[in-house]
Parts: structure tokens; C-alpha cells; sequence
């Protein structure tokens, strides 16, 4: 019996060092442990700007913790070299009004939290945004930032480049 449960205690730390080297291999190495699913993730494909100041943001939050959403505290709108048009900041993005945020999925909906835009895992979600000026038409890029100060996470970028359209 104990030559049994010295063989099954050594496969379970040999099936449970295989698994968590394995994974730490496969996201960076054994320098530091790595946990890809803390840090959230948004794409903003679908996203259109408009000549009058119209910005409709699409935004669908890809990846993070599902336990809590994902605050964005700034969208900024920026000419091809980098300058700001316009910007949205965490308090105006914490007061939209509902009416103006339309959820793909009624289940976690993405609101304003009062001192951000809270977009839940898995939720795809248009908000609109108006400038209080007109543009004109062009190339232009919007950009997100989330409540930690990023802009990026696994590689991309979370900005697109739109066409400000009639």
C-alpha cells in the first residue's frame, strides 16, 4: 500500500509540474509566471466616425477576467501623426446616457459606471460619441485606453483607422 501511494503522489507532482511548465513555456518562459487571462483585450472593428462629429464606437471585449469589466477611461480621435481632434475622458465616458449604448447581448450589458465605460467579457457594444465640431473628411484613427493606463495587450493595438464619412 505504500509503495501505492508513493507511485501516485510522484505522478500527480510529475502530471502537475508537466502542466504548469508546459504552460509557462508557452507564454514566455520560466522567468517570471505569467497569467494571460488577468489582462483585458478589446478590438473596435465596425468602428465609424462620422464628418459631423458622429463617432460610432464599436467596441467587444475579447479577453480578461470575466469577474469584472473592463473600464475604458479615455477614446481619443487623432489625425494619422498622432495629434488629438478630440477626446473623451473618464468622466464623460462614465456619464453616458444609455440610450446612447447599444449592447449586442442583453446578458452583462456595457454601461457607464460614472467614472468609466464598462465593457464585460464577451460583450459587443456600439456607443455613440459626438464631437461639438464638425470634421472633415479623411483618415483618422480612434484609440482606447483602459483603466490601468494601456493601449495594447497581447500583441494589438486598440486603435483602428476609420474613414470619417459623410
Amino acid at each position: 500500500m505504500e509503495k501505492e501511494a508513493i507511485v501516485a503522489l510522484l505522478a500527480f507532482l510529475i502530471a502537475t509540474g508537466m502542466t504548469l511548465g508546459l504552460y509557462q513555456i508557452d507564454f514566455q518562459g520560466l522567468g517570471h509566471l505569467t497569467n494571460w487571462s488577468k489582462t483585458v483585450g478589446y478590438c473596435l472593428e465596425g468602428t465609424k466616425l462620422f464628418t459631423n462629429g458622429t463617432l460610432f464606437l464599436q467596441i467587444s471585449r475579447v479577453d480578461g477576467p470575466d469577474t469584472y469589466g473592463g473600464f475604458i477611461v479615455l477614446v481619443q480621435v487623432l489625425y494619422p501623426n498622432g495629434t488629438v481632434v478630440y477626446q473623451w475622458n473618464a468622466n464623460q465616458l462614465g456619464h453616458i446616457p444609455k440610450s446612447d449604448i447599444h449592447n449586442e447581448f442583453s446578458l452583462h450589458p456595457a454601461h457607464s459606471t460614472g467614472f468609466a465605460l464598462c465593457v464585460p467579457l464577451g460583450q459587443n457594444a456600439t456607443v455613440m460619441l459626438n464631437m461639438p465640431f464638425h470634421i472633415p473628411p479623411g483618415t483618422y484613427i480612434v484609440k482606447v485606453y483602459d483603466a490601468n493606463g494601456a493601449n495594447a495587450a497581447y500583441g494589438q493595438k486598440w486603435e483602428i483607422e476609420v474613414q470619417a464619412e459623410s
